[in-house]
């Protein structure tokens, strides 16, 4: 399980990005995290990561602090920029991050992954000359190949082709199935209502919504909560009375 307690966060002593968050996200869970830009999503998944300094409270996984190097070498974090190796060809990209989770290649897997994706002759490019579908690409192989604890994705499916981001949703959901705690970050709500089994809505440094995705289908929907926090029917009437 993956604890969050009493985690407060600040730039500069500025205004809180984060104010006092609790959350559990428990293992096998597809969890969504949403909210406005500027909400504290980014920065709540680096201090997960560890990516950033803890200033007030903790966060554990099975017990054990995130600064701890068993936990980091269990969560992997896919982000929305496709900062890679180009110098690297996309295999020597799997190598070396299965290096860096002293985990071995399942070839078989890999085999079918490239399959799935059609990426078999990409394998041995340079990432230089990938596109941006192509970098997506890589870094979910990898990704599915490592098999982490905890695998954190920000907007990565954006930038795949139709065929792809269906892949990769199956594939998702299998790795969810099999014990895994997946954390996904993405400004689709629909996507996220259709694959994820939990929802946690940032709003202004706090939990504003925390739900299980049935119930939020079952009585509303990601969207209808979006248009709560805007006060979107004021904010519709303020627009169309300036027309």
């Amino acid at each position: 399980m993956l604890e969050i307690k009493n985690i407060s966060f600040s730039y500069g002593g500025n205004t809180p990005v984060l104010n006092n968050l609790n959350m559990n996200v428990e293992q096998g869970d597809f969890l969504a995290l949403v909210g406005p830009n500027g909400c504290g999503k980014t920065t709540l998944i680096k201090l997960i990561c560890d990516l950033l300094e803890k200033q007030e409270g903790s966060i554990k996984f099975n017990g054990i602090d995130n600064s701890d190097f068993k936990v980091k070498n269990q969560i992997l974090y896919l982000p929305s920029d496709d900062i890679l190796p180009e110098f690297l060809t996309g295999r020597e990209y799997i190598k070396l991050m299965h290096n860096m989770y002293e985990s071995a290649i399942d070839q078989t897997y890999l085999d079918s992954l490239t399959q799935y994706y059609a990426f078999e002759a990409a394998l041995d490019i340079l990432i230089e000359e990938y596109s941006n579908g192509m970098k997506k690409k890589i870094q979910l192989i990898a990704a599915m190949l490592i098999a982490p604890e905890v695998l954190i994705i920000d907007e990565t499916l954006n930038g795949i082709d139709v065929e792809s981001r269906e892949i990769t949703k199956l594939l998702l959901l299998n790795f969810s199935k099999q014990g895994k705690t997946v954390i996904m970050c993405s400004h689709d709500l629909h996507l996220l209502e259709e694959i994820c089994n939990k929802v946690v809505v940032l709003y202004g440094g706090r939990i504003h919504t925390e739900k299980d995705m049935d119930d939020v289908r079952g009585s509303s929907s990601l969207l209808a909560i979006f248009r709560e926090i805007i006060d979107h029917e004021d904010l519709r009437s303020e627009i169309m009375s300036s027309l």
